[in-house]
């Protein structure tokens, strides 16, 4: 990275800092020197700025984000990124987003200049991917995928300040909100790119390392699946003696003194199939003489609702025709006058003066003997509406005289369905208990037969032995470049740390591990020991790649890297190393970018390896110049 330039907007330049290959110290000094926090001023930002100009999402915290809008609404950043000699910059948005992008220029002025064209890169990652990692475009890792392959390495390549050297595997904080995919990936998928990276990992152990997962999969599901049987196993078993009536002390075969599981569920068994089933009572005479009752009971009423209707009728004919004859009767004599019964005329006028209706004389004698054949007729149906009536009564006592038979019947119609649920109820509860009883037989057997397999332990997987052995073999074949890592480790570790100091790389099974062993004191664990072990492994895989022996981009950036408690002669020592390393190799094949708030070797602070000295007060002399 050969320049850093902050915009307020497209004219106004807040910051232009010029970086170099080699040793890069951007130094923002403690109270010790200026009285001012050392807290505060931007370092970290300025890392987040550079890592956002090689491709990473998010170059500040949400509420950093807003600040920035809020001060800075049109700025903007940009970097010149030299990649195997040619010059790319990147340009990122300081305030609203929307204007990033990567373009092959020599210059940021010229940039700036030709402003967002068509064909510009939204990010440099597929730049640096064709570069450095061309391993990984054949047989890219399949939880990491080709194209975030630099997010992961670029992860590691420039540590968030947050993790604060925690582990060598320890890459991005969450709290960081770069929405990098290195904080989501396994441990065991960042070593293997770790691996990958220095060249230590080949395609037999990465294929056995494959089919031991597969192999760990298969046995923790076969596990699961144990755990699960064995649970099933002995709920069922509870259930078995709780339906027997029986404790945890009884097993299966019969013992001296107790009948065993079997023997019991057997004679339950046998028990429940010579249990009596009741057997339902013979109902068919009793609902034949109920149906019979009833339908002689029907039948007597139909024909006394027919005599009923008989006797009705007639009387109704009777009285219409007494009607016709009191009428008849009237009009043959209304007091003393004799009308004509079709014209209503007097007789005696009719007589003496001719009718003038009707051609035939007035037949008062034939008139007569009709109303008396109508009273008479009128007296016969009133006989046998009467005889109906006394029919209908009789039918009403037999209907009558069958009520209690209907009663009785009913009554035992009744008792006779009870009889019958009651007996279909006990035959059910038989049946119910040698249906259990049988079940039950069935669980012991099956509980028993399953005995054997779930009391023995997990079978051995030969397969699984196989492939661990061809992981060891790999292991043992990438000891070539891990002992190249350590070499550079050991070396670093000497020229750093007091003499008697031995840097020790490891790599087994349970991962790759730094260690330093002080003569006569074995391992020490401090957490500034700690923290430099990291860096020196940094180093020494920035070495490495240097050297062209690691697929990685010779760059490394740390952030404030001095633990408290880690002492200030040695804390020097650091920049000393990294800065001889640079005079030694001539034109530096690497670039080192540390920021400090502890003051560097004095040798050391201004140019050229000072590339920014910031404070936190004055404002001014922050990072964007302003308080946000």
């Amino acid at each position: 990275m050969r320049r850093l330039v902050i915009f307020r907007d497209r004219q106004t330049v807040i910051r232009d800092i010029s970086l170099k290959p080699g040793l890069n110290i951007i130094w923002t000094p403690d109270m010790s020197s200026s009285g001012a926090l050392a807290h505060g001023s931007g370092k970290t930002t300025f890392c987040r700025l550079l890592r956002a100009c090689l491709g990473e999402q998010g170059f500040a915290t949400k509420g950093q984000r807003e600040r920035l809008v809020s001060h800075l609404p049109d700025g903007f950043f940009a970097a010149e990124v030299l990649i195997d000699g040619v010059c790319w910059v990147a340009v990122r948005s300081l305030g609203m987003s929307g204007n990033d992008y990567v373009a092959q220029v020599d210059s940021i002025e010229e940039v700036i200049e030709r402003g967002h064209q068509p064909g510009d890169h939204k990010v440099i990652d597929p730049l640096v991917i064709s570069s450095f990692f061309s391993v990984f475009q054949e047989d890219p890792l399949p939880e990491v995928g080709l194209d975030r392959t630099w997010d992961i390495f670029r992860a590691w390549l420039t540590r968030d300040q947050e993790c604060r050297l925690a582990d060598i595997l320890a890459w991005r904080s969450s709290r960081t909100q770069t929405h990098s995919r290195a904080q989501e990936l396994g441990q065991k998928a960042k070593l293997a790119m770790v691996r990958l990276a220095l060249r230590a990992l080949d395609p037999q152990e990465r294929a056995a390392a494959t089919r031991e997962q597969e192999l760990k999969d298969a046995i923790e599901a076969e596990l699961r699946l144990r755990a699960y049987q064995k649970r099933r196993y002995e709920e069922d078993l509870k259930a078995v003696r709780q339906a027997l009536g029986v404790g945890d002390d009884v097993g299966f075969e019969d013992a001296i003194d107790q009948k065993g599981l079997l023997s019991l569920a057997k004679a339950k068994l046998a028990d429940a199939m010579r249990g009596s089933v009741s057997k339902a009572p013979d109902i068919t005479s009793i609902f034949a003489r109920r149906d019979e009752l009833e339908e002689e009971h029907r039948a007597l009423t139909e024909e006394r609702q027919k005599l009923d209707t008989e006797a009705t009728i007639k009387r109704e004919k009777a009285t219409g025709l007494r009607s016709e004859a009191d009428l008849g009767e009237i009009d043959i004599s209304q007091g003393k006058v004799k009308v004509c019964p079709v014209c209503r005329i007097r007789v005696d006028d009719a007589l003496a003066k001719g009718c003038g209706i009707s051609l035939e004389p007035c037949d008062l004698s034939a008139r007569r003997a009709e109303i008396t054949d109508q009273l008479t007729q009128a007296e016969t149906l009133d006989g046998e509406a009467t005889v109906a009536e006394q029919k209908a009564q009789q039918i009403k006592v037999q209907i009558q005289e069958l009520a209690p038979r209907r009663r009785v019947l009913k009554k035992d119609a009744e008792a006779a369905q009870k009889a019958i649920q009651a007996a279909s109820v006990m035959t059910e509860e038989a049946q119910t208990r040698v249906y259990e009883a049988r079940r039950t037989l069935d669980d012991v057997r099956s509980l028993h037969a399953a005995t054997p397999a779930l009391r023995s332990g997990a079978s051995s997987n030969p397969e699984m032995e196989k492939v661990r052995e061809q992981l060891d073999a790999g292991r043992r074949r990438a000891q070539g470049a891990i002992k190249m890592l350590e070499d550079k480790y050991q070396a670093i570790m000497t020229a750093w740390l007091p003499a008697g100091v031995t840097g020790l790389v490891r790599l087994d099974g349970h991962g790759l591990e730094v260690d330093a062993e002080f003569s006569g004191r074995g391992e020490v664990s401090t957490a500034a020991l700690d923290s430099l072990k990291i860096v020196a492994f940094d180093l020494a895989a920035l070495h490495m790649a240097a050297e062209e022996k690691a697929d990685l981009p010779a760059f490394l950036i740390h952030d404030s890297p001095r633990e408290a408690d880690l002492d200030g002669r040695l804390y020097e020592r650091l920049f000393e190393l990294v800065s001889q390393w640079e005079k030694v190799s001539g034109t530096p094949a690497f670039q080192y970018i540390v920021t400090t708030t502890t003051a560097p070797p004095p040798e050391l602070q201004g140019a050229p390896y000072t590339r920014l000295e910031m404070r936190s007060t004055p404002s001014e002399q922050r990072l964007f110049r302003v308080d946000l």
